[in-house]
């Protein structure tokens, strides 16, 4: 396996179920952890890896609501991830995400679109429905390069593995995924950005996002 397929291994957040972090739950220490310092007051802070991919992500119009929480991030080796869902949902059982990643010295291996591409066909190895992947074209914002598009799943497998709130792993129904992708290059790094929503289980024909609503979703 070559860095660049290593990554794109790694490079799963909650929308993607079988992908590394959320696929391997019993191996982390907690199902939602901060990673945050307190200050003097006892107010939890953001690491400065999860302050670094929201500046690089609010760039690009991903930033989630101030209703919703930092469910979970961790670092780890050249990656750093950070996903957010509202208040009231777990990563087990959500039904919109933000999903921030950074990886540290990538754009030296590949580009934003080949990035992506390697994300989609990640993504179509588990769907158990039909995939749906539009590339966007591209994108300049204050001097970053990237690649944007639409990805989901007419029905995703949503499988529930051991963690520290729960026992035992159990699989639900398929719910449909679909979301809005962005993935930025600046000299050195790669980031990966995207938010979803989880629905019923759904058509091609009719996925909640497509070219004409993505901004609306966007904007809500």
């Amino acid at each position: 396996m070559n860095k660049v397929a290593a990554f794109i291994c790694y490079a799963g957040c909650a929308g993607i179920a079988c992908l590394l972090p959320h696929a391997a739950y019993a191996t982390l220490p907690a199902l939602v952890t901060l990673d945050s310092q307190s200050d003097a007051s006892g107010v939890l802070v953001m690491s400065s890896d999860v302050q670094k991919l929201i500046t690089v992500s609010k760039t690009f119009g991903f930033l989630p609501p101030l209703a919703w929480k930092l469910a979970f991030n961790e670092k780890r080796g050249d990656m750093t991830m950070a996903e957010f869902i509202p208040a009231n949902e777990t990563l087990n059982n959500w039904s919109n995400l933000v999903c921030m990643q950074g990886f540290e010295g990538l754009a030296e291996d590949v580009d934003p679109a080949e990035f992506l591409d390697s994300m989609a066909n990640t993504y179509q190895e588990h769907c158990q429905g039909e995939v749906i992947y539009q590339q966007l074209g591209s994108l300049k914002v204050e001097g970053l390069e990237a690649v944007h598009g639409l990805l989901g799943c007419t029905s995703m497998p949503n499988i529930h593995n051991t963690s520290a709130i729960a026992s035992t792993s159990y699989i639900t129904s398929p719910r449909g995924e679909m979301g809005y992708f962005t993935v930025i290059s600046d000299d050195n790094d790669i980031y990966l950005v995207h938010k979803s929503i989880r629905t019923a289980v759904f058509s091609a024909e009719s996925a909640p996002i497509n070219q004409n609503n993505y901004r609306d979703f966007m904007a809500e």
